[in-house]
């Protein structure tokens, strides 16, 4: 049984669920089928917003990066990219992963501890 948290809502998507996921993106109820939400979040200032979700399906994590259009919507970006727990853990220490462009925490933070949660979930 998994024990780590699911559904970690962030930023202008804190309190959201799928069907937030759902809006944003154009999704069908089907693309969401079998896929945990482990972490998605989304902030924007007045030039840009900057979506990143991570999930997981059939034991393998996915991630999915997207930014708005002018009109503020995502629609046609939903494309889960396989990924691993060591690839997102140097893109947290040797790049952006997750901080702004001043290096305040977005998301980094959350995102490390969730990665050690699935470490011992999987070594487990």
């Amino acid at each position: 049984m998994d024990t780590y948290q699911t559904h970690m809502f962030l930023n202008e998507w804190q309190g959201g669920d799928e069907e937030l996921l759902k809006r944003e993106f154009g999704l069908s109820g089907g693309e969401l089928a079998g896929t945990k939400i482990l972490l998605a979040s989304y902030v924007r200032d007045e030039l840009c917003g900057e979506a990143f979700v991570l999930l997981q399906r059939d034991g393998r994590l996915y991630e999915v990066n997207a930014s708005h259009d002018s009109m503020g919507r995502m629609a046609g970006q939903w494309e889960p990219e396989e990924t691993l727990i060591e690839a997102l853990r140097h893109r947290l220490e040797k790049g952006r992963l997750g901080s702004s462009a001043d290096g305040s925490n977005i998301f980094a933070d959350e995102l490390r501890f969730l990665l050690a949660e699935l470490e011992v979930c999987n070594n487990g």
